[in-house]
């Protein structure tokens, strides 16, 4: 082959190559521009604080974007109340552009916000076609309800409701025997076979050796006037005052006329009852009542005097700190929490100590017998009647 031949196939060679090279450039290319974006699903809770345009501005969100879904959403859900604990979903390219965006008012209910075809954002409510399931649950105590209900597959959330029903009744930290029996009843909320969300307890019942049979039932009326939990007897379980102001460790000091007080070193009397617990430990309000006095009281430290009616009258001493919103004047709901244990005072440790007065003159808080809060009115005894026949029927049979 001469010079002139190697030349030309040489140049052919090259030519060749270089028309490959387009070729898997003009593929690639067409393989990059068909390919679609990949779509990154990503999800949270709002915090306390968070707002909506706080959420776009951490997720980097593009401002076109933002706008349109701040747009389209509060078209159907006013923005500014957005919840702390609600549940946000983003569906994004891998370019970043939003395709969908969903706010969770509720296990059950969500706002979705989506791009059209016409590259604009909107919303829709959707509400999800739950099923209401009648669940019911039956179990004996071997340690504590708590294990014995979480045991059954319970939700943490129903188990402490139990306790908050029959908290008037049962003392669940030293009532509780084993072999006794429990039974419950409640709604389940499910959705395609998945539970969305627990709904009320209507009703259970603790068989104790100790305790003796405790039943309760719920009620609410049909214009909604009366609700709560209820003996079959009619009678709310709810008191007028609660068992403790709090959930203690022990009782350190008894109601006394004559007690030897550790600090002054000498016998004096002991009004009240010194509940141990760590500090921090929340108070509550053994019952409704308006604060009398919230501040600095000598000996007793930081102090809170409530008064219930015109009857009686108790007051939380050695406090650490006050609640937010306690002062005097302001009226305060059984169980709300109104101050936290401490060491304030003249005190040798944390402890709640704890007074109440009738008439004027200081009694022995737990040999107070106090009735129920109220009962139901005789013109809903027939309403009462019909969802009490219903209920009791779950508890036709033994537990256990």
């Amino acid at each position: 082959m001469n010079i002139k031949q190697n030349k030309q196939y040489y140049i052919v060679s090259i030519t060749i190559v270089f028309l490959i090279c387009g070729m898997i450039v003009w593929n690639n290319k067409n393989i990059l521009f068909k390919t679609k974006p990949l779509i990154i699903y990503s999800s949270g809770t709002f915090k306390s604080g968070d707002s909506l345009l706080k959420l776009f501005g951490e997720e980097k969100i593009d401002k076109n974007d933002a706008v349109g879904i701040f747009a389209s959403l509060n078209s159907k859900y006013n923005v500014r109340y957005i919840k702390p604990r609600r549940k946000y979903e983003f569906y994004k390219s891998t370019f970043g552009t939003v395709f969908q965006f969903n706010y969770w008012d509720s296990p059950t209910e969500y706002f979705n916000v989506a791009k059209s075809t016409t590259n604009n954002f909107v919303c829709r409510n959707v509400v999800l076609p739950v099923e209401k399931v009648l669940t019911v649950i039956k179990c004996k105590i071997e340690s504590t309800l708590y294990e014995a209900l979480l045991k059954e597959g319970v939700p943490s959330e129903i188990i402490m409701s139990v306790s908050d029903i029959f908290a008037w009744q049962i003392d669940f930290f030293n009532d509780l025997r084993k072999g006794d029996k429990f039974k419950i009843v409640y709604n389940q909320f499910k959705y395609k076979d998945n539970i969305i969300k627990d709904g009320e307890i209507l009703a259970a019942k603790y068989n104790g050796s100790f305790t003796g049979e405790h039943t309760s039932i719920y009620f609410k009326s049909k214009n909604s006037k009366i609700s709560g939990y209820f003996s079959p007897n009619g009678d709310s379980l709810r008191k007028m005052f609660l068992r403790a102001p709090l959930n203690f460790r022990r009782i350190s000091s008894y109601f006394s006329h004559k007690r030897f007080h550790p600090i002054l070193r000498y016998n004096r009397p002991h009004l009240g009852i010194d509940y141990a617990a760590p500090t921090g430990t929340p108070i509550s309000s053994i019952g409704d009542g308006i604060v009398k006095f919230a501040g600095w009281n000598d000996g007793y430290g930081k102090f809170i005097k409530i008064r219930h009616n015109s009857i009686y009258t108790s007051t939380y001493g050695h406090l650490s700190k006050i609640a937010k919103g306690i002062s005097v004047g302001k009226k305060v709901k059984q169980g709300q929490v109104i101050g936290y244990v401490g060491t304030t005072g003249l005190s040798t440790g944390p402890h709640l100590d704890f007074r109440i007065t009738r008439n004027g003159r200081f009694v022995d808080y737990l040999k107070i017998k106090t009735s129920s809060a109220n009962k139901i009115p005789k013109e809903y005894n027939d309403e009462f009647q019909n969802v009490k026949e219903q209920v009791l029927e779950y508890f036709n049979e033994d537990v256990g």
